[in-house]
């Protein structure tokens, strides 16, 4: 699939994209989350000097996956078994169907291993896209990360294959 601005190319993660990722997941905290979190809450959700080995572990292990356009990663999202781990779309390629695009992967990957259910933490700024999916707020959660406090929404839905 050639990569467009409607549709991305979704490839699995592979261990060279370490760096594009890490470096994506941090340009969007200080960018496209600003609008809900003050910087002293980005920099403790993403600080500039990442836990590299923590991020390989994670990006291997569980079920990863890039979107590609423009010839860069955009975007990435994961999973593990029913949990919705991470969806990051670069501040220049929001609301151009990178996002629906992981997560259809992601929610369509969970059901096909037979999940009914698929959780999430999303925070201030991913929940209108999750609500937007049918996700439904369990409950509001308050996270502690480097002295700061983050809110953020426990969601589900349900899935099917």
């Amino acid at each position: 699939m050639k990569p467009s601005a409607a549709q991305p190319c979704l490839r699995p993660y592979e261990e060279g994209d370490l760096q594009a990722v890490v470096s994506l997941f941090y340009d969007t905290i200080h960018s496209v989350n600003l609008k809900d979190y003050t910087p002293e809450q980005a920099d403790a959700w993403a600080p500039k000097e990442p836990d590299m080995s923590r991020w390989q572990k994670l990006l291997k292990e569980e079920d990863t996956w890039v979107a590609v356009q423009d010839g860069r990663i955009v975007g990435f999202a994961n999973r593990n078994g029913d949990y919705f781990d991470c969806l990051y779309v670069g501040k220049g390629y929001q609301r151009r169907g990178v996002a629906k695009a992981l997560a259809e992967r992601i929610e369509g990957r969970a059901a096909a291993e037979g999940y009914t259910r698929i959780r999430t933490d999303a925070s201030l700024t991913a929940r209108p896209f999750f609500e937007r999916r049918g996700y439904i707020v369990v409950r509001r959660q308050r996270v502690y990360r480097a002295g700061q406090i983050l809110v953020n929404f426990a969601m589900e839905r349900s899935i099917q294959k």
